[in-house]
Parts: structure tokens; C-alpha cells; sequence
């Protein structure tokens, strides 16, 4: 009987055992900033060293290669825009080629240049899609990484390494998203000589500028269920560094050269603006400047569409994401109305 009752004690001591194990690891597990992890390791960018150009590295990629190029920027190329695009994303291409990246304001002679960035695709039949639309218009730049949301990282860097490579004599990138309005009459007008007194890029300096929405003390996500979860391994920190959303990015020539080098020299992080625009411009001592009061928000575009405008209020340089092609094309509209000139 003795015997009996310690067995069942041992047993229980067990099972005990084992629930506690497991109420521990969920703990390590879902608990914020767990002190037992290795804060994210940073890489000292050393601008003045000599730096050695390898065409086929991208971060940790060392078989990088452009499967659809384009050809060096003129010289007379000021800004080069480059659009983020998914290789389905065929229609919101035509849409922009049709409205503010339309020939009537990017010209061969133009100070503006534009082109969409994909990465590669699986299927033989859509690659020759890609390959068509290319001969047709002749504005798409591809790399040989898979095109997906978590290689965003390795899009959003090759647009640097092309920009520093090729272009690097235009004065600044435009990065953007497929579903956004870029002002691009506005965008002329910022860049004529003299600039216009209420211009942002006149009240800005020409160097060292990075101009975006910025965001401010954006909680790191742990959730498993979310799609933006970043593991304590990848991150440690509970919140992100200012940063400045995807949708709309400007930068200067040196601060596309600082960050460009600065990614080369640094692990992959697969949240691309965080890690270009908050990651390494916060170890490059780049300072962020907010881009808010020229971006068009939803209820300002309703407005608009609703009621028309005058010429002189569409003083906006880019929208707010997740337009729709009913949305860009009525805008685009506003300045055949007002007989805009650009």
C-alpha cells in the first residue's frame, strides 16, 4: 500500500513537473522583451572606408543579377521614381502610365524618370507577360529574387543599389507604391529653378534628406497570428525606431549612397521599411523629415473628387495609399479641368 501511494505521488510529481515546463516556455514564449535575449547585433557603417562595388550582392544575396535592366539615367535626369509593383499588378501600372506617369509629364526630355520594380516569377507563362510588357513600354526593372511581401527588403535595396549605380548624378529618389498618386506636375514644379517659396524640398536641405509620413514609436508585433510578427531572435527591442512608411519615400543622392552601403554591410531584416528607413538610418545618423502636410489624406481626396478644386489648392505631393484606378483617374482629371500646365 505504501509502495502504491509513493508511485502515485512520484507521478504526480511528474505530471506537476511537465505543466510547469510548459506554463514556463509559454511564458518565455509570449512575454515582451524577455531579458534572456540578445538584443539585434548593429553593424558600425564606416562612410569613409573604401568600399568595393560587387554587382551581384544584395545584403546576403551574392548571385544578385537584373533579369529585366534599364538603361544608366541621362543627364538631365533630376529625380528618378521608382515604383514598387507586384508582377500581377498589370492594371495599376496602366493605370499610372495613363495618369502621373503618363508621357505628357515624363518625357524623354524630362527632368523626371520612372520605372516599376518586380522581382522574379515562377511561371514561365508570366514571366513572358512581363517580358511583353516590357517591349511595349519599356519601364520595368526586375532582379532575380523571388517577388514576394517578406523579399520586399531585397526590392526596396535594389532600388538603392540601381539609384547609386546608375543615376547617381539625378538629385533625388522617389520611392513609391503602385496604389498611391504622386503630384508629378507638383513634382516639377518643386524642382524648377528658382524653387517656389512654399515649396517642402526648397525649406529642406539638398543633402542628407529623407522625407516620408514619419512613424513614431511603432510597437514590434510577437503575435504568431499577425503577418507582421517579428521574433524576439530578429529584434529584441519593443518598439521600432522612427520610420517612415512605404508608400512614399524621398530621398537624396548621399542618403541613398549611406543607407545602400550601410544595408550591404548589414543582415537581412524582412520588414523593408523598417529596416532601410529606420534600422540603418538610425545607425547612418540620418534624420527623418515628415512629409504629413503634403500628403492628401482620404477625407481631403473625397473632398475633392466630390467638389472639385481650384488649381492653386492641389498643393499635395503624394496621396495616401490604397487608392483605387477610379480614384487616380478622377484626380488625374482635376488638372485637365483646371488646364494645369507641366
Amino acid at each position: 500500500m505504501y509502495r502504491k501511494i509513493k508511485q502515485l505521488l512520484a507521478a504526480s510529481s511528474n505530471i506537476s513537473l511537465f505543466l510547469w515546463a510548459i506554463f514556463c516556455l509559454l511564458i518565455y514564449l509570449f512575454m515582451p522583451d524577455s531579458p534572456r535575449i540578445v538584443p539585434q547585433q548593429l553593424t558600425t557603417v564606416e562612410l569613409s572606408a573604401a568600399y568595393s562595388e560587387n554587382p551581384q550582392q544584395l545584403i546576403d544575396l551574392h548571385d544578385f543579377d537584373y533579369v529585366i535592366k534599364q538603361p544608366p539615367c541621362k543627364p538631365h535626369t533630376r529625380a528618378l521614381i521608382m515604383v514598387h509593383s507586384a508582377p500581377l499588378n498589370i492594371d495599376k501600372r496602366s493605370v499610372i502610365r495613363r495618369t502621373w506617369g503618363s508621357p505628357s509629364v515624363i518625357s524623354t526630355s524630362s527632368p523626371l524618370r520612372l520605372f516599376f520594380l518586380i522581382g522574379a516569377v515562377g511561371d514561365d507563362a508570366m514571366q513572358s507577360m512581363l517580358l511583353a510588357e516590357h517591349t511595349r513600354h519599356g519601364d520595368l526593372l526586375q532582379g532575380n529574387f523571388l517577388d514576394g511581401y517578406f523579399n520586399l527588403t531585397y526590392k526596396h535595396v535594389m532600388a538603392l543599389k540601381w539609384f547609386h549605380t546608375r543615376c547617381e548624378q539625378a538629385q533625388l529618389l522617389v520611392k513609391v507604391d503602385d496604389d498611391i498618386y504622386l503630384n508629378t506636375p507638383q513634382l516639377l514644379e518643386h524642382l524648377r529653378s528658382p524653387f517656389p517659396t512654399d515649396s517642402i524640398l526648397e525649406q529642406t536641405p539638398s543633402e542628407n534628406l529623407l522625407l516620408c509620413a514619419i512613424r513614431n514609436r511603432d510597437r514590434v508585433i510577437r503575435s504568431y497570428s499577425s503577418k507582421w510578427r517579428v521574433s524576439f531572435w530578429e529584434y529584441s527591442g519593443r518598439y521600432y525606431p522612427p520610420f517612415c512608411p512605404g508608400f512614399a519615400v524621398f530621398y537624396s543622392s548621399d542618403v541613398v549612397r549611406r543607407l545602400y552601403l550601410a544595408a550591404q554591410r548589414s543582415s537581412f531584416f524582412k520588414l523593408d521599411d523598417v529596416f532601410v528607413t529606420g534600422l540603418l538610418s538610425k545607425r547612418s545618423n540620418i534624420t527623418i523629415t515628415d512629409l504629413t502636410p503634403y500628403v492628401l489624406s482620404p477625407e481631403e481626396l473625397n473632398f475633392l473628387l466630390s467638389r472639385g478644386t481650384e488649381s492653386d489648392q492641389l498643393k499635395f505631393l503624394v496621396s495616401w495609399h490604397e487608392m483605387s484606378a477610379q480614384q487616380i483617374n478622377g484626380l488625374w482629371q482635376l488638372y485637365d479641368i483646371d488646364n494645369t500646365s507641366y
